[in-house]
């Protein structure tokens, strides 16, 4: 489970039983709705070396991106993915009590307790600026970022640019929309389980997870992208000079993940789940 420091709003993780009984809560519209496949499988490192190696060459990749600014790094989809999935590993490693070994040249800190720390401010690998900007810049109050953007140069246009596009595009609702048809066709998959009286297996049930947060986590990206679209360089740049000054930790710390499938799984098995999972999607309450 992420854990947030300081004051600056961020997506997060949630614990699995909280994920799955509200299960879109948290979760642009796609341009192709993906739906779950059970051939993709979730990532999971062996052991501590190869958790270290997948973070390094990741780490690698991320230091060249960055050179571009958060324009770059927003719209590398395959960047975002690696980043995705080495920090799914490291959690399921953390959740799983597995040993992830020295990664304090990744940033990584262990606070001898379970949980690990990483100063985002000195270790940007690790987050995520689309993730970040979805949710700070629709929550803040508009009229005191709009003082601070212009105190910084971003013109009245800018500023018009701004706020038409966060009124005409919502996050949360977008994510919503990802989630929904991954979660649908893995409900499918489930009573195609239990039709021929076999266990859904937990290794089934944490591919879907992956999936549904991949999903949400491309469409938060895509509306990052649409964002530095509709804002134009001049004015990334100060927004990103914004969330430079800001200092941010994240801690990771074991998450309720198993405890939590018995009730996903039933939640999925309802007989009106897809009518209400389409309703909750919409933003319309049950």
């Amino acid at each position: 489970m992420h854990v947030p420091g300081n004051s600056v709003p961020r997506f997060s993780r949630p614990p699995f039983a909280a994920a799955v009984v509200a299960m879109f809560a948290s979760a642009v519209g796609v341009a192709n709705a993906v739906e779950f496949d059970e051939k993709v499988k979730a990532p999971q490192s062996r052991d501590a070396a190869e958790l270290r190696s997948r973070a390094q060459a990741y780490f690698g990749h991320a230091a060249l991106k960055r050179s571009g600014g958060i324009d770059a790094v927003i719209r590398d989809r395959g960047l975002a993915q690696e980043r995705f999935d080495v920090t799914w590993d490291l959690q399921r490693s953390i959740d799983f009590g597995k040993p992830i070994g020295d990664m304090s040249a990744e940033g990584v800190v262990d606070r001898g307790d379970g949980t690990y720390g990483v100063d985002l401010t000195a270790n940007p690998q690790w987050s995520d600026p689309a993730d970040r900007l979805a949710g700070l810049l629709p929550v803040l109050d508009r009229a005191a970022l709009g003082t601070e953007f212009k105190r910084r140069g971003m013109s009245a246009e800018g500023l018009g640019n701004l706020n038409r596009y966060l009124d005409a595009h919502d996050v949360n609702e977008a994510t919503r929309q990802a989630a929904l048809p991954v979660a649908i066709s893995f409900s499918r998959v489930v009573r195609k389980f239990d039709k021929i009286r076999r266990p859904v297996p937990d290794s089934l049930v944490f591919s879907y997870l992956y999936q549904r947060e991949l999903a949400t986590g491309e469409a938060r990206r895509q509306w990052g992208v649409g964002l530095l679209d509709a804002l134009g360089p001049a004015d990334t740049r100060i927004v990103e000079s914004y969330l430079d000054e800001m200092k941010s930790t994240v801690v990771w710390a074991p998450s309720d993940s198993r405890s939590g499938i018995d009730t996903m799984l039933a939640t999925l098995r309802l007989a009106d789940f897809e009518q209400k999972a389409t309703a909750e999607a919409k933003g319309v309450k049950p």
